[in-house]
């Protein structure tokens, strides 16, 4: 009976590091510019609403019927109050479009690079170690050449 060794199992090649290493870094990047955009409109929102500068605001502390929405693209603080009749709608804080978009890519096509770099090459994916499944022959019969 032979023994088959044990198969080491070969390393991640420089190039998909360096891809992984690349893409997780894009998306770390992503996450943080878009973190940093909407904790920025909370905090601007709130200092308005503490300045007392912003007379929808000041309506909201006294809660007469307004509303506080958080949109997320384009990331903005919108107050909405109903004055005579007609809705108003003021911008409290706002990130611009652009850096919100990019965060978005960034982020998301940085996972995306992640997980492509982690899936295994397609060449190792579709062949087998040697041993490994399939079919087994049959042993000769004892006495045959």
């Amino acid at each position: 009976m032979s023994v088959v060794p044990p198969t080491r199992r070969r390393g991640r090649s420089r190039r998909r590091t360096l891809a992984l290493l690349v893409a997780s870094g894009l998306a770390l990047v992503g996450v943080v510019v878009l973190g940093v955009g909407w904790a920025g409109i909370g905090i601007t929102t709130l200092r308005a609403s503490a300045a007392g500068s912003e007379p929808c605001l000041a309506a909201y502390e006294v809660g007469s019927g307004v509303e506080i929405r958080y949109e997320l693209l384009p990331a903005r603080a919108v107050c909405v109050r109903d004055v005579d009749g007609t809705r108003q709608e003021v911008v409290v804080a706002s990130v611009p479009t652009a850096v919100t978009a990019g965060g978005l890519v960034l982020a998301l096509g940085g996972i995306a690079g992640t997980v492509a770099a982690l899936l295994p090459a397609r060449g190792a994916r579709d062949a087998a170690p040697p041993g490994a499944g399939g079919p087994v022959a049959p042993a000769p019969p004892a006495g045959t050449p």
